[in-house]
């Protein structure tokens, strides 16, 4: 009798056969390929990397976008969703990163006695990815997971200031600036100029643009490359803050973010 494979054996040799399983692996070639790109992918450059005909693979994508696996910007562009952020996570907080980011905040807030925040820019909005509180009263009113505008926190402004004017605006436009505040920059010349001069000082500043009472300062986190990846921050109380000296503060802000990126 001639030899006959376990019924195991012979279904995993078969399995990278069945539809579904290509299906999948095909998503996830379309995902390492769009993890590769430093700026959103067109679908007929995602196609072609992974050597799918579009049509192909703009139903895989489809399905990816549907479960947050990839966004789309406004120009129906690829990048990856917020969902690879919380996969992410679970690797990340046994790694050097996750954990860089938290004992970050942690020394920031330390050293200023004030609330210290890292977060990145997801959907068009600031997701925050760590916070300490500082030994001062009054900080930031948000845990790790939230979201806030980019328009009305430092964070927010520190990140776009990076970004090119095409880029801000389509930001901007995706969530448009509402009054939290009376001190909340709603129109887009203003806001240029903030960005200018943010540009200009190396910090950005929440001057109670989202809470009233509370200022936060906020700079850019680059990685080895330069490339913008994230923003840290600290808040408290407007009056301490400004009492502190903000451009003293902003410099603290900057060399701990600079600290980051090396």
């Amino acid at each position: 009798m001639a030899f006959q494979p376990a019924e195991s054996e012979a279904t995993g040799a078969q399995r990278d056969d069945q539809p579904g399983v290509r299906a999948v692996i095909r998503s996830l070639d379309l995902l390492v390929e769009l993890s590769k790109w430093e700026r959103p992918a067109r679908l007929s450059e995602l196609a072609r990397g992974v050597d799918l005909h579009p049509t192909t693979a703009l139903r895989l994508l489809e399905s990816l976008r549907s479960r947050g696996f990839v966004s789309q910007t406004v120009d129906r562009s690829y990048v990856l969703g917020s969902r690879t952020f919380e996969i992410g996570s679970a690797f990340l907080r046994n790694v050097s990163i996750w954990s860089q980011a938290n004992q970050l905040a942690e020394q920031l807030a330390e050293s200023t006695g004030e609330t210290s925040s890292v977060g990145v820019l997801d959907e068009g909005q600031i997701l925050y990815i760590a916070i300490a509180r500082g030994q001062q009263d009054m900080g930031i009113a948000s845990a790790p997971g939230t979201r806030h505008p980019l328009y009305c926190t430092s964070l927010g402004k520190a990140i776009m200031a990076e970004l090119p004017a095409a880029d801000v605006n389509g930001l901007l436009a995706q969530d448009p600036p509402r009054r939290l505040t009376p001190n909340t920059i709603l129109d887009l010349s203003s806001m240029q100029r903030e960005l200018n001069e943010v540009r200009s000082v190396g910090y950005a500043v929440d001057n109670e643009e989202r809470t009233p009472g509370v200022v936060c300062i906020g700079a850019v986190i680059r990685d080895h490359r330069g490339v913008q990846v994230g923003a840290l921050s600290i808040s408290g109380p407007a009056v301490r803050m400004r009492e502190n000296g903000i451009a003293e503060l902003g410099r603290l802000v900057v060399k701990s973010a600079q600290a980051f990126s090396a």
